[in-house]
């Protein structure tokens, strides 16, 4: 009879640990079937993250960058332009032109103003046609500001990816 009354009381102690460790989320939403033992709710719809894609079970991601400077109401630049004041990421720079260019140099500045701050990247124009556009992967924080440089005429377009 002793052996009896201790099993039964290994099993009371053991049935709220089994009853609860299996338990899903609480009625209301759709669940994963993942459970979370520490605090016996599981993930749900409402749940999910921010980019999260639950029925492919990824995390998306996307670039996000900005085209236009300020003030300004086209991408494609052909003369000094101030794109942005204080810290920023500058994504990269792609520039062409239509016909012959004139020679001199095309600079993204760390500043706000022409011909000063730190060069995030510089390009000597050489005088000929570029009419395939070429892109640059700069990656690049500053942060003073972003402002493109032109020493040569309007006739090399540039378009700057930044945020």
């Amino acid at each position: 009879m002793r052996t009896y009354g201790v099993l039964l009381s290994v099993i009371m102690l053991l049935c709220p640990v089994v009853a609860t460790a299996g338990t899903l989320a609480p009625a209301g939403g759709p669940t994963t079937g993942v459970l979370d033992a520490d605090s016996n709710v599981g993930t749900t719809l409402a749940t999910t993250l921010a980019g999260e894609d639950v029925s492919n079970d990824v995390q998306k991601t996307e670039e996000r960058y900005l085209t236009i400077p300020i003030g300004g109401t086209t991408a494609m630049i052909a003369a000094d332009q101030l794109y942005k004041s204080g810290p920023g990421y500058v994504r990269g720079i792609t520039c062409y032109s239509d016909a012959t260019a004139t020679a001199g140099t095309i600079a993204l500045l760390d500043n706000t103003a022409a011909g000063a701050g730190n060069v995030l990247w510089s390009f000597d124009v050489l005088a000929v046609a570029y009419n395939t556009p070429f892109t640059v992967d700069l990656q690049t924080p500053f942060s003073v500001g972003l402002y493109l440089d032109f020493t040569t005429t309007a006739d090399v377009k540039c378009m700057v990816r930044y945020r």
